[in-house]
This record gives C-alpha cells, sequence and structure tokens, in this order.
C-alpha cells in the first residue's frame, strides 16, 4: 500500500518540529492516568502542554481521534509498520528516531503489545515511549521490550525522584536539579538538535526542565 492509502486506514504520523522526524500520538484527555493528574497541582500532568495550543484545534483533535479509532483495528500493527517502513526510509540514519505518544499514553497492555510488535517489525528504527500507566508497566518485564524500543516510566511530580520499580525513568525538574541526563532542548530552541538520549537505554533517566 501507499502511504496515503495506510494514513486513510490508520491515519498520519504527527511530526512535531522538537524532534528528529515523526512521532504518533492521541489526545491527552484519553491519558488513563495522567487525565487525573491534570487535575492535581504539583503533578507533571497538571501544566500538560498537550492539553493547550495547537493540540486544541479541530484538525488535530480530528486527527487524534482517529488514530485512537484505529487501534482497534485487526490490521493496525500491519499498516502501522508499513506505514513507519515507508516515512522513514529516506531519512538518514541520524533521523532515524520516532517518539510514540507526542501527546497521550498506553491505551491497554493489549495496545502496548501491539506497539512492541509494530517495533519488532520494524527494527531500522529506535524508539521512545514515556509512560504513567504504572499499572500496564507492572505487567510486563524489561526483557519483554523490543530492543530498538527505549520504554521510560515518567514521574508523577514535578522535582520528584524518578520510579524505582523500572529500569529507564524520566521527570521534570523546577527548582531543584536535573536527576541523570538533563535535556538541552530548551536551550537550543525547543528542539533535540543532535541529542538522542530519550531514545537511548544507557541513559537511564532524562529529566526536562519544566516551561
Amino acid at each position: 500500500m501507499k502511504i496515503k492509502q495506510l494514513e486513510k486506514e490508520i491515519g498520519t504520523l504527527s511530526n512535531p518540529s522538537k524532534m528528529p522526524a515523526y512521532a504518533w500520538g492521541i489526545s491527552a484527555k484519553q491519558c488513563k492516568t495522567g487525565a487525573k493528574l491534570a487535575k492535581i497541582k504539583g503533578t507533571i500532568c497538571n501544566k500538560c502542554y498537550a492539553l493547550k495550543g495547537h493540540y486544541t484545534f479541530p484538525i488535530v483533535a480530528d486527527a487524534h481521534q482517529m488514530r485512537l479509532d484505529a487501534i482497534t483495528k485487526p490490521e493496525w500493527v500491519d499498516y502501522m509498520a508499513e506505514l513507519l517502513t515507508l516515512k522513514y526510509k529516506n531519512l538518514a540514519k541520524s533521523r532515524r528516531y520516532h517518539r510514540w505518544f507526542d501527546s497521550g499514553d498506553i491505551q491497554s497492555y493489549a495496545h502496548l503489545m501491539k506497539i512492541f510488535e509494530v517495533c519488532e517489525l520494524t527494527p531500522q528504527i529506535n524508539y521512545w515511549l514515556a509512560t504513567r500507566e504504572y499499572g500496564i508497566i507492572n505487567q510486563i518485564k524489561e526483557e519483554d521490550v523490543p530492543k530498538n524500543l527505549c520504554l521510560r516510566v515518567s514521574a508523577i511530580k514535578v522535582d520528584s525522584p524518578p520510579p524505582k520499580f523500572w529500569k529507564w525513568t524520566s521527570g521534570v525538574h523546577k527548582d531543584k536539579p536535573a536527576i541523570g541526563r538533563e535535556c538541552p532542548a530548551y536551550k537550543q530552541d525547543g528542539e533535540c538538535g543532535s541529542c538522542r538520549s530519550c531514545w537511548s537505554r544507557s541513559i537511564k533517566q532524562v529529566s526536562y526542565k519544566e516551561h
């Protein structure tokens, strides 16, 4: 199938200006845990970037809904793997880095297993996924995660220590120093630049400066 045909079936990829290349996301309003945390002051989700700005535009909301609806299709794994392959095949190796959920979060254990399948079908692409769905992550082991995916469990509160039950983590710092590797994006026009720490399994913890 061609890219346009695949996009008609499962939706488009997003293309955040910060990222090396593409991402995939759904509405942050669909976060199982994050939607609750967004109402609690002091949590990272309370100031979620994906609940404001261009994420609120109708065209973005429609794209998010199409991607969400497509997850249940039996062909989603194969279609997504094919779409990613086609979108990334002509990019330089330094740009073959994909983010799962520039907005939103894992919907279920079954959803996560489908993402794992997509990653395994596309070993030429490096993946990063950050989540606060602790209950889902507690159902898997580190060795279950595809080698080309860095699955990071995110902290709940700003300036809090990283979760201890998982090997790869991330957090947000504001009044305290960064724990682990500090994301340099705030120093370089909000972009990743040449940094690929979020995708690297050798970096145990990444911390983002609150903005």
